[in-house]
């Protein structure tokens, strides 16, 4: 949903107008401009892009997995904590590879897919 408000500078009485862009699940974007009509069609392209994915950097994000994410917490993570919770979590971890979700040597399945670029 955008919203797009009147604002009148303290300081000379120049009219701008704030826009905010807010979808749920996403960061609220703003941006502010002297006239109202390119206030209007910068929400609505924004909103638009935010949809379709266009609108944030996303390609690194991208780039990663679920099964990375979980075999660097086995490298770094798993060695630092006591040996009974690194048994316990390891333990889950292995589960998850078990059921498919996680498949060790980087193949992707489940919810180990790269979302298509």
């Amino acid at each position: 949903m955008a919203t797009v408000r009147e604002v009148k500078s303290p300081v000379n009485g120049a009219i701008s107008y704030l826009v905010r862009v807010r979808l749920k699940g996403y960061p609220p974007q703003s941006a502010t401009f002297t006239r109202l009509t390119d206030a209007r069609k910068w929400a609505e392209s924004t909103q638009a892009a935010i949809r379709e994915g266009r609108h944030f950097k996303t390609a690194e994000a991208k780039k990663h997995t679920f099964g990375d994410m979980v075999g660097r917490y086995i490298k770094s993570v798993l060695p630092k904590k006591s040996k009974v919770q690194a048994f316990k979590q390891k333990m889950q971890l292995e589960w998850f590879r078990a059921a498919g979700i996680v498949h060790p040597g980087g193949c992707h399945s489940g919810l180990d897919r790269q979302m298509p670029g």
